[in-house]
């Protein structure tokens, strides 16, 4: 049997024997600073993505909730004018000169409760992601721009509605002025035709007096004096129409009063004088104005109204005053009698009788023209 033929050795591998070289260690701790800085970094990262993240969350959040509150905000005020709007439906096309003017406000206000009276389906949830916050934001602030612009459709309609009625309240009240106008024009026109008639009537009245004036009194400047009777003479104003009983044994003095038409009558014995005329009541004087009047310039002692009739009565100088007007709103007839309170004992009786006769048998205080 052959001797097994010695093996020689390997060589020995000192890097095998002596472990990791210097080389390797420096490499190891390299790739372990890098990871620890990998890691650092992605840690300092995610913390300032996470913080950049919550910042824009929460302005997301902020925003959104801005706009929902402007939203409600936009719809309160909108609503109010809308509110106010629509209480002008409820006229008619009679109480507008442009009747177009309620279609297109009630065409306004439909499409406001249409497309802009809905505020609601927009909220900012607490847990919402900030893509969901910033689609809210974006449809509140959209409804918010067309709510406003409808809003301003429904209150410009509803200015062309005012417009419209004040229009047709302006035309209503000058077809009234024209209509009173008319009414007053045919007034005037029946009224001037009855002044006709009456004007006709009093020249009838005043031929037939002249005409028997001839036989039962006389011609005095223009007027008719009646002889006596009864102790009486009828004095007749021709211009103004009024008339009064005078005493027989009063004389007429001339001339005659100067503050209008009529004559003045006297009884020398008693001291008494009666005056009777007339005047235009140009000034359109009321029988409360003309004892205004008396009762500021005299110190009026009895004095009385009853409907055009006006009566005062005071003591001057020694005299008795006594003054009976009627008024009317054309003309002022009116009687006065003057004689000493010495001798009121006599005159006042034939006062009590006289005055009471003044008599104005034409219209308004006897002035037919």
């Amino acid at each position: 049997m052959p001797t097994p033929v010695p093996q020689s050795e390997p060589p020995h591998d000192d890097r095998q024997v002596h472990g990791p070289t210097h080389g390797h260690k420096k490499a190891i701790i390299i790739t372990a600073i890098v990871v620890a800085v990998v890691i650092v970094i992605g840690a300092v990262g995610g913390f300032i993505w996470n913080r950049r993240h919550q910042s824009e969350l929460a302005q997301a959040r902020e925003s959104c909730t801005a706009a929902v509150q402007a939203l409600e905000d936009q719809y309160e005020e909108s609503q109010k004018e809308v509110d106010e709007a629509q209480q002008l439906e409820t006229l008619s096309a009679d109480d507008v000169a442009d009747e177009d003017t309620l279609k297109e406000l009630k065409d306004a206000i439909n499409r406001y409760h249409q497309f802009s009276g809905d505020k609601s389906g927009l909220t900012c949830a607490a847990d919402a992601h900030k893509d969901v916050l910033d689609y809210v934001t974006r449809q509140a602030r959209s409804r918010a721009a067309t709510q406003r612009e409808d809003a301003q459709a429904v209150g410009k309609a509803a200015e062309a509605v005012q417009s419209s009625r004040k229009a047709q309240q302006k035309a209503d009240a000058k077809a009234a002025e024209d209509a009173a106008a008319e009414a007053k024009h045919k007034q005037e026109q029946q009224e001037a035709k009855e002044q006709a008639r009456k004007a006709q009537r009093t020249n009838e009245n005043q031929e037939s007096t002249t005409s028997s004036a001839r036989a039962d009194g006389e011609n005095i400047d223009g007027d008719w004096l009646s002889y006596p009777k009864n102790g009486k003479r009828e004095y007749i104003n021709v211009r103004y129409g009024f008339s009064a009983q005078i005493p027989e044994d009063f004389a007429i003095v001339t001339p005659g009063p100067d503050n209008g038409d009529g004559q003045t009558f006297v009884d020398k014995d008693l001291d008494m004088r009666i005056t009777v005329s007339a005047m235009h009541n140009a000034l359109d004087t009321t029988p409360q104005q003309t004892l205004a009047t008396y009762k500021r310039e005299y110190d009026v002692s009895y004095s009385l109204i009853k409907g055009d009739v006006m009566v005062a009565t005071w003591a001057q100088d020694g005299d008795v005053h006594y003054v009976r007007e009627i008024i009317g709103d054309k003309a002022i007839s009116m009687i006065e009698l003057i004689y000493p309170e010495t001798n009121h004992a006599s005159c006042d009786p034939i006062l009590e009788e006289t005055a009471p006769t003044l008599t104005a048998p034409y219209a308004h205080g006897g002035a037919d023209r």
